[in-house]
């Protein structure tokens, strides 16, 4: 999916440089409790990174919680289960449901109504989160 540098049209400019590479340890990256229960902790966003299109969380999901039905308003949302599983309701009335599993991807697109669900009564759920933006805005149902 990724294009080789010699596939790509020549750029009218090629001097321009890059960014630096910044480095946030796991052990240094903050958490933060949510109000639906969920503790997050930030990795990568324009506030931390200095990034102007990503923003990086991971996600701790405790048993048996449900975030609030909502939507991004201005950003993707990729999810990589690490732990699971997840439902993902979705859909204008959360009529529908995907289940991931541990390894699996799920994709949001912008304004997509959806809800996050730990199913388990015993066990965290914990994912990976990747948005387009390096700030979300969110807008609860």
């Amino acid at each position: 999916m990724c294009r080789r540098e010699d596939a790509m049209p020549e750029s009218a400019d090629e001097t321009v440089e890059a960014a630096p590479i910044v480095l946030t340890r796991g052990a240094d990256a903050p958490w933060s409790g949510h109000r639906s229960g969920m503790s997050i902790q930030f990795g990568v966003s324009g506030e931390l990174s200095g990034s102007s299109h990503v923003f990086m969380t991971h996600q701790r999901i405790p048993p048996g919680m449900e975030s609030t039905p909502h939507v991004h308003t201005n950003c993707e949302t990729a999810m990589f289960v690490l732990a699971g599983p997840v439902l993902m309701r979705h859909g204008p009335a959360l009529e529908l449901e995907h289940r991931a599993e541990s390894g699996d991807f799920l994709y949001v697109p912008a304004n997509a109504p959806h809800q996050i669900v730990n199913p388990s009564t015993t066990e965290d759920a914990a994912v990976v989160l990747c948005r387009d933006a390096a700030e979300e805005i969110v807008r609860e149902l």
